[in-house]
């Protein structure tokens, strides 16, 4: 715990913290800056959330503020604000699928493919939108020293399960110093932002002269087969209701379109892939879950159902973002969405 918030800062005004514990134990506790600002901890987990996303902690965690009154943060109302929305579905999501499948290694070694193997032994990392620690759990199985941060109670999954450093916070207002990190990755988060240029500027400062941020965000789908394009619509358009529906109807509609994308694509494109006939199942929507248990897709269908945003980008955007903050980019691969690593330039 001391470790971790030797490197922690105020989200207001950059100061490091004072960690004052609350019980013999240490896991409870509280982070005192000194411009007056405080922050809870809880469960072993540093909460360093914008005021506007603090209350949600009250309803998340009453037996702590019902011991600790004096740290209530603010009424537990429900922020109906595109933010606050994404922080609850995340929240409810990793709680729902908190699974680790083989498969996610695979992916793993995907996301993290580039113009050199990356030698993760030793290195400082934050995973920025941890959820449930999927990626996080490999790089440190990897040998990297890793610091998840998210904004939901997805936080909560990943502590439990993989124990060691994470921080409740917004990756727009992160809470650690400048120069701090040698890698800064965030995968799948940017593209559910308002405006995930925000999310890079405020990333970008942590990284160390000659360190990398990399990311992952969703692809234009304009040069896609009609097939892909036909569900993409179709699936944008059922997003306008799920958006607005209790997480449970939503588990619901990805269980379905799980099964129906199973029988339609996935199950013809087992059968034939490594016959003759195999190219005419290439197109086919999904059948890039061919390989994954039948959970994984629902958890997949599920996070593409629940996020009222989703941004889609081309490749000129993904240059420019880069650009902005003064990053080289030093690889942008393609695949079902754009990989993309950046340098930060050496002093």
């Amino acid at each position: 715990m001391l470790s971790l918030v030797e490197a922690l800062r105020c989200i207001d005004c950059g100061s490091p913290l004072r960690f004052e514990p609350l019980e013999a134990e240490r896991a409870q506790g509280l982070l005192r800056c000194s411009c007056a600002r405080t922050y809870p901890v809880i469960a072993g987990v540093p909460r360093l959330l914008p005021d506007g996303l603090a209350g949600s902690l009250r309803a998340e965690h009453p037996h702590f503020f019902t011991e600790h009154a004096h740290l209530v943060p603010g009424a537990p109302c429900e922020d109906l604000s595109d933010t606050g929305r994404t922080q609850r579905a995340f929240g409810d999501e990793w709680r729902r699928f908190p699974e680790l499948h083989a498969a996610h290694g695979r992916i793993f070694d995907w996301y993290f493919e580039g113009p050199a193997p990356l030698r993760w032994t030793g290195m400082c990392v934050l995973d920025a939108g941890c959820g449930m620690g999927r990626w996080l759990h490999f790089a440190r199985r990897a040998g990297a020293d890793v610091v998840g941060m998210d904004l939901s109670r997805a936080i909560d999954v990943a502590a439990a399960r993989e124990g060691g450093a994470f921080v409740q916070a917004d990756l727009r207002r992160p809470p650690f110093p400048s120069d701090f990190f040698d890698l800064v990755y965030s995968l799948g988060v940017l593209h559910h932002l308002e405006d995930p240029q925000e999310g890079m500027r405020a990333l970008a400062p942590l990284v160390r002269p000659g360190g990398e941020l990399r990311i992952y965000v969703y692809r234009s789908l304009a040069a896609e087969p009609w097939p892909r394009r036909a569900l993409f619509s179709l699936v944008t358009a059922m997003r306008r209701l799920t958006t607005r529906l209790p997480f449970r109807a939503v588990q619901f509609v990805a269980w379905l379109i799980a099964m129906v994308s199973s029988a339609l694509f996935i199950w013809p494109h087992r059968l034939l892939r490594r016959t003759p006939l195999g190219w005419l199942t290439r197109p086919l929507p999904l059948i890039q879950y061919a390989d994954v248990p039948f959970r994984m897709l629902v958890a997949e269908q599920f996070d593409r159902l629940v996020a009222p945003i989703e941004g889609r980008y081309t490749a000129d955007e993904v240059r420019k973002w880069f650009a902005e903050i003064g990053f080289e980019l030093t690889a942008l691969l393609p695949g079902l969405g754009w990989r993309a690593i950046g340098r930060r330039p050496a002093r």
